[in-house]
C-alpha cells in the first residue's frame, strides 16, 4: 500500500523559531542601552582609574589590587574585569561607554546562552521523557528579559556580576556534559576565572555538589571536592591580596537580622519587579523579633522545606535545585560579609538563575497535568509575561541613560537616601542651578551628616557662591570624616591651587596620590603643581 507524501510529512519543529524570537526579542529589549553613562562606582574603577588606560598594565591586575579602583577601600582583587576594562578602554578609543556595554551585553548573552544549555541538562535528568526544551527556553527568556537583571547589564562595573556567573553557569555545563572535561578537571577553569571577576564564584563549588547529589546519584559527593579546594582556595588568596578592601559594613549582627526580609524583597520582585533603584536606602534591622524578621525567617523555612520535599522526587528535582541555588548564590552577600548597604538590586543577577528555574518547572509540571484545553491560553499567558517583563526593561534601561534620569529615580523611590539627594544636587550644580543643589545638599545632610563627599561638594557648592571660609570649612570636614578617602584630599588641593595657596596644594595632593596611585584626577593636579614650582 503506498503512502502519500502528506502522510508521511513530518510536523514542522517550531523550536528553532522559537529560540530565534528569544534571542531577537532580547536584541531588542537591550538596543536602547549601548549608549548609557558612566554611573555610581564606575567613576572610580573605570573614569578615573589610570592603570586600565593601558592594556601593558594587564600583568600588573594580576599582581596587585590597587589597579581595581583610585579608591583604597574599593580595591577588591578582581584582576579579570579590570582585564576586560583595559581592553575596552583600548577598543573604544578612549572612555566610550558604547564599548564597555557590547562587552558586557555579549558576556550576558553568552551566559543566557549557557543558561538554557544547563537547564534542559537539568531537566532532561529530572523527567528524560519530557520535551523539556520548552520549558528551558522559557526559563531562560524569562531570566534574559528580567528588569531586575537590566540593574546589573547596565552598571558596567557591574560586568564582575556577569563574569562570575557566566564562569559558574559554564562549569556547571562543562561538568555534566561528562567527558574530557570532567575526566581532567577542566570545568575548574571557568570556575576558578569567575573568581577572580568576583568573590560570589566561589558558590560554584556548593552548587556542583548540589547537582551531583540531585542529579547524579551514581556520583559519589566526594567527586566535588576538587572543587572546594580550587574555589575557596583562590577566594583566600583573593581575599589576601585586597588586604585594603573594606566591605563598609554596618554591625553584622544588624546586618544579618535585615537580610531574611530583604530575601522576601527578592523573591517578590522576581514577580514585581516594580520599585527597582540604582542606589535603595535599606532600613537596618536592630530586633531579633521585629515582624520583619519573623515573616523573613518564617518564608526561608517554607522555601527550604519546600526545596526537601521537591528532592525526594526526581521529577521535581529541578525545583528543589532552583531553590537551593538561590540560597547558595545569596550567602556571600546576605550572611558572609556585611557590606555597605544591606540590599542591592543588582545582587538578584546571580541567585535569579535558580529561582527561575524552580518557578518555571513548578509552573511547567502543573500546567502539563491541567487539561489540553487550558494549555493554549497558558501559553499566551507565558508570551505576555515576556512581553510585560521586556517593556519593564527597556523602562529601567531608559532610566540608566544619563546621570540626572538614575538619580532622579533614585530620590523618588528613596526620599532619604543621603547619598542619591547629594548626586542629584551635584547634577543641579553642574546645570547651573545654585539654590536647587543647596537644597538637596541640606535635605542629603539630615540623612548622611559625616558622609565626607557630601561636605566636598558642599564646599564646592561655597566656592560657586563665593564663600571662600565656608568652602574651607566644609573640606576640611570632609577631611575629618574619612581622612583615607583620595577624593577628598584632590578636590581640596585643587581649591587650593586656584585661590594661590600652592604649597598647601601639593601637600595635599601629594597625600592623595600617596592613598591612591591609580587616581587620576590626583596625578594630574599634582603633575601641573610640580611643573609650577
Amino acid at each position: 500500500m503506498k503512502t502519500t507524501a502528506a502522510a508521511t510529512k513530518r510536523p514542522r519543529d517550531h523550536y528553532p523559531i522559537a529560540c530565534a524570537a528569544a534571542l531577537l526579542l532580547t536584541l531588542a529589549v537591550y538596543a536602547n542601552h549601548f549608549h548609557n553613562d558612566f554611573h555610581f562606582d564606575d567613576s572610580h574603577t573605570i573614569q578615573n582609574n589610570a592603570f586600565i588606560r593601558s592594556v601593558d598594565n594587564i600583568p600588573l591586575f594580576f599582581m596587585s589590587a590597587d589597579t581595581f579602583s583610585a579608591k583604597p577601600a574599593n580595591q577588591s582583587y578582581r584582576p579579570l574585569v579590570t582585564t576586560t576594562l583595559a581592553v575596552d578602554y583600548r577598543l573604544g578609543g578612549g572612555l566610550n561607554p558604547v564599548a564597555f556595554h557590547v562587552t558586557s551585553f555579549g558576556l550576558y548573552l553568552v551566559q543566557c546562552g549557557l543558561v538554557l544549555v544547563l537547564f534542559r541538562r537539568v531537566l532532561d535528568r529530572a523527567q528524560p521523557a519530557g520535551d523539556n526544551r520548552w520549558p528551558a527556553l522559557l526559563a531562560a527568556t524569562w531570566y534574559a528579559v528580567h528588569p531586575a537583571i537590566a540593574e546589573t547589564v547596565n552598571y558596567i562595573i557591574a560586568r564582575s556580576e556577569i563574569l562570575s556567573t557566566v564562569a559558574v553557569v559554564l562549569g556547571l555545563v562543562l561538568f555534566s556534559g561528562g567527558g574530557v572535561a570532567r575526566r581532567y578537571h577542566l570545568y575548574l577553569v571557568p570556575a576558578v576565572l569567575g573568581i577572580l571577576a568576583k568573590e560570589s564564584g566561589a558558590m560554584f563549588a556548593p552548587l556542583l555538589l548540589l547537582y551531583v547529589v540531585l542529579f547524579e546519584p551514581g556520583l559519589s559527593w566526594k567527586t566535588t571536592v576538587p572543587s572546594f579546594v580550587a574555589c575557596f582556595g583562590t577566594v583566600a588568596f583573593s581575599i589576601w591580596m585586597a588586604a585594603a578592601y573594606s566591605p563598609g559594613g554596618p554591625s553584622r549582627w544588624q546586618y544579618l537580622l535585615t537580610q531574611p526580609f530583604v530575601i522576601v524583597h527578592y523573591v517578590i520582585t522576581l514577580f514585581l519587579p516594580l520599585r527597582l533603584s540604582a542606589d535603595t536606602q535599606w532600613p537596618l534591622v536592630a530586633n531579633p523579633f521585629d515582624l520583619q524578621v519573623i515573616i523573613g525567617a518564617a518564608c526561608i523555612a517554607a522555601a527550604l522545606g519546600g526545596a526537601w520535599l521537591a528532592a525526594r522526587t526526581r521529577e521535581t528535582r529541578p525545583i528543589a535545585f532552583g531553590i537551593l541555588w538561590f540560597f547558595v548564590a545569596l550567602l556571600p552577600t546576605s550572611s558572609l560579609v556585611p557590606l555597605a548597604e544591606p540590599m542591592n538590586d543588582h545582587r538578584m543577577f546571580f541567585p535569579f538563575v535558580g529561582l527561575i528555574l524552580a518557578v518555571v518547572w513548578g509552573a511547567w509540571l502543573a500546567i502539563s497535568r491541567s487539561a489540553s484545553s487550558a494549555r493554549l491560553p497558558l501559553t499566551a499567558a507565558a508570551i505576555v509575561i515576556l512581553l510585560v517583563m521586556a517593556y519593564g526593561t527597556v523602562q529601567r534601561n531608559t532610566v540608566w541613560r544619563t546621570e540626572e534620569s538614575l538619580w532622579l529615580d533614585a530620590t523618588t523611590k528613596s526620599p532619604d537616601n543621603g547619598r542619591a539627594l547629594m548626586n542629584y544636587g551635584v547634577i543641579q550644580m553642574n546645570k547651573g542651578n545654585l539654590p536647587g543643589a543647596a537644597d538637596y545638599f541640606d535635605r542629603a545632610l539630615r540623612y548622611t551628616p559625616d558622609y565626607s563627599y557630601l561636605h566636598v561638594n558642599i564646599a564646592v557648592l561655597n566656592v560657586a557662591l563665593g564663600r571662600p571660609s565656608e568652602a574651607d570649612t566644609q573640606f576640611r570636614e570632609a577631611l575629618r570624616d574619612d581622612p583615607t578617602n583620595p577624593v577628598s584630599y584632590t578636590y581640596y588641593a585643587r581649591w587650593l591651587k586656584s585661590v594661590g595657596r600652592t604649597e598647601e596644594a601639593r601637600l595635599y595632593a601629594t597625600r592623595a596620590v600617596e592613598l591612591s596611585p591609580a587616581d587620576v584626577a590626583a596625578r594630574a593636579l599634582l603633575t601641573d603643581l610640580e611643573r609650577a614650582r
